[in-house]
């Protein structure tokens, strides 16, 4: 009797609660979706038969692992941004007789039942869309067509074994919070604000330098091994800049603001910076972790598409000819021409076309160079050629140069042969796999980051409503009062943006020395990946801001 009635009063707290939890079983179902599509891929037989397919597994092999700890983190902290908002309801529980224990009972099936809806609809989502977007990877890795895809059981039973994790901690947490906390300090903590302190000048001073540190290190680091290495320690010194700029800085900004007596006191001015105090405040964590998931995922998406739009730069950096065949140096002339005539005889066999490398000295060595009548180069120990046709019958061509060799030269006197071809498939299905789990990966970023904002908005919006009654009793009319609300609004929330486009600039530079590693040396390529993911994800954050922007002051003029 007591389980049912507890697990009434969290379906109904769900309900009721439905501008919070809809939007958090739809991230988590976006989640549970796409992590459930990854391992069905890491497991899938239509994958594992395709050649390029070896190689697009194990990207996603690496890729599971990191998914796996990104989306465990997230969503526990999200879990704690919307119980954090819901305090002085569990404090009113208390005050109307609940005990502390019967509290965590209802946060234990709310939090059951929110995440089993959303790995529910994950799941749905899976076998929906996964066959989709299974076509979409094959496509980037350019396999052939006639795979089929089916998510194996392994990985039903790792993505319910992640949520269950998931479950396990959340409710852990929540009920720590529960039992540490009054119910009068419950009550009373969505009042009490952040108070200033003595060392927000300081902080702001340190947050500022290390920023400065990091641009300027992403800016003049020149060795590509280098900017690889640093990559990741200057990204979490700009983590931390970051969370300071926000914290501290954002008071420092407006207390020079404030000091101002020109511009402070307008009657426009003076409400606007004096409501700006209390949404950084409450709002600083939210808003840098907004910017920082922004930045993520633009670095995740245009870095993954840079290298998969690159790769037949890289690739033809790698072989300036098509083909290069190593042979025995001491080979007389006229056993290389019958050999090279071969060759030629097994391309028009496999509709291949021989010609000449238009790069003269992509092989140069100190031997003399000769050619034959079918534009092949013979140099030392080196046989060079380009070959034109479709890519599957250049890789079979390539690949039965062996059987070629093994009759037409004595024994011992092949090596080995290396086309850009079996590089191409090989490339396609790294950089193909990268591009397909920078997708997921910006997914994530972005769900996360959309449900932040959303829940900013809807809280922001229970706050100013009794802001907007205040001021309209003080003497200002609605369209002042709309006008002020308005322009902190448009502030906090395009401040994120505003600082991810600034990181963005900055890393852009050391994005382009780390992909020289990858042989990708078009700096051009790489600028306009950034720009364009940022004009998307640009729009995209408009768009989220008109819709969340609905719920806002539907909210406040409620």
């Amino acid at each position: 009797m007591a389980r049912a009635f507890y697990l009434k009063l969290a379906l109904h707290n769900v309900q009721r609660n439905g501008k919070t939890y809809l939007p958090y079983i739809m991230a988590t179902g976006i989640i549970s979706g796409v992590y459930l599509l990854i391992c069905g891929l890491l497991f899938s037989d239509g994958l594992s038969n395709r050649p390029s397919g070896a190689t697009a597994k194990a990207i996603f092999a690496v890729g599971l692992v990191m998914f796996t700890v990104f989306a465990f983190f997230f969503m526990v902290y999200i879990n704690n941004y919307i119980t954090g908002r819901r305090k002085k309801e569990f404090g009113l529980y208390g005050i109307l007789g609940l005990e502390k224990r019967h509290v965590i009972r209802v946060l234990v099936w709310e939090n059951l039942t929110t995440l089993a809806a959303g790995v529910a609809a994950g799941i749905l989502f899976a076998l929906v869309f996964g066959r989709l977007l299974f076509m979409i990877l094959m496509k980037l890795i350019h396999a052939a067509a006639g795979s089929v895809f089916r998510i194996d059981s392994l990985a039903y039973l790792l993505t319910i074994g992640l949520f269950i994790s998931v479950f396990i901690m959340t409710s852990l947490l929540n009920g720590g919070k529960v039992r540490l906390s009054s119910p009068i300090q419950l009550l009373g903590s969505e009042r009490r604000g952040e108070k200033d302190s003595a060392l927000k000048i300081p902080l702001t001073a340190i947050g500022l330098a290390a920023l400065g540190a990091a641009y300027y290190f992403a800016w003049t680091i020149e060795e590509s091994s280098t900017a690889l290495g640093a990559f990741f320690l200057l990204a979490i010194l700009v983590i931390i800049a970051t969370n300071i700029l926000f914290a501290s800085g954002s008071i420092v900004v407006l207390k020079a603001l404030r000091a101002c007596k020109n511009l402070y006191y307008k009657p426009g001015n003076f409400i606007a910076i004096g409501g700006m105090f209390q949404r950084m405040r409450q709002n600083a964590k939210s808003l840098a972790t907004i910017c920082i998931l922004s930045t993520m995922l633009v670095v995740t998406v245009s870095g993954t598409l840079a290298l998969y739009l690159g790769q037949e730069e890289m690739l033809r950096d790698l072989f300036p000819c098509d083909v290069k065949i190593s042979v025995d140096g001491s080979l007389d002339r006229q056993t290389l021409l019958d050999f090279g005539r071969g060759l030629a005889a097994l391309a028009e066999k496999r509709n291949v076309k021989i010609c000449k490398c238009d790069e003269s000295e992509a092989y140069g060595g100190p031997e003399p160079a000769f050619e034959d009548a079918y534009g092949i180069v013979y140099q030392g120990g080196l046989i060079s050629f380009n070959a034109e046709g479709r890519q599957e019958d250049c890789l079979a061509f390539v690949r039965d140069t062996d059987a070629l060799a093994g009759q037409a030269l004595p024994e011992g006197a092949y090596t080995v042969a290396q086309s850009i071809f079996e590089a191409r498939e090989e490339s396609y299905g790294i950089y193909g796999g990268l591009l397909f789990l920078g997708a997921f990966f910006g997914l994530l970023f972005l769900a996360v980051t959309v449900l932040i904002i959303y829940f900013k908005q809807v809280s922001e919006g229970y706050e100013d409503k009794e802001q907007f009654a205040i001021l309209q009793k003080v003497g200002m009319d609605d369209r002042m009062v709309k006008s002020t609300i308005n322009r902190q609004v448009l502030w906090v929330f395009f401040i994120p943006l505003g600082m991810t486009l600034a990181h963005m600039v900055f890393a852009s530079r050391i994005m382009a020395r780390m992909l020289q590693v990858f042989n990708l040396y078009d700096w051009g390529l790489v600028l306009r990946c950034i720009g364009g993911v940022c004009v998307l994800f640009a729009l995209l954050y408009l768009t989220v801001y008109k819709l969340t922007a609905k719920v806002y002051y539907g909210i406040v003029r409620r």
